[in-house]
């Protein structure tokens, strides 16, 4: 009969617990979707002053820059060569199994692209893969 209690107290508890990891986890959802402080969803209405007091994220938080593919190019089985562009340089990684290396560095020709619509702009392998190529030299 004890052994019966102990494991009802236990499901009572993982159940009150699993409760209200959703309902705070709901609430955090619908604060992040207005775009306000994650303490803002969890206080009280009467105690949303206090929410005001903490410093929201700054604006600098999310990732303006992305990193592009610019062009591939097999070498081996497990091997390529990958030219990647992040703010404005472009680097010419050596991708295997075992690992990423950097082989080059340039900075990113300022091509026509940034003036075309995303629409025109054209397909990877018709941009100019002079970097390849000239990693390619450097390595063999």
């Amino acid at each position: 009969m004890d052994d019966i209690l102990v494991a009802l107290r236990a499901i009572v508890a993982l159940g009150a617990v699993l409760g209200l990891l959703l309902f705070l986890s709901r609430r955090l959802q619908k604060s992040q979707a207005k775009g306000v402080s994650p303490l803002a969803g969890l206080m009280p209405k009467k105690l949303a002053k206090l929410t005001e007091l903490v410093p929201s994220r700054p604006a600098a938080a999310t990732r303006p820059e992305k990193i592009t593919v610019v062009a591939r190019s097999g070498i081996g089985g497990k091997a390529q060569l990958v030219v990647a562009e992040f703010g404005g340089i472009r680097y010419v990684l050596g991708v295997t199994e075992h690992g990423i290396n950097v082989v080059d560095t340039q900075e990113a020709p300022p091509l026509a692209e940034d003036v075309l619509a995303e629409d025109e702009r054209p397909a990877v392998s018709e941009m100019p893969d002079d970097i390849v190529d000239r990693a390619l030299r450097s390595v063999a």
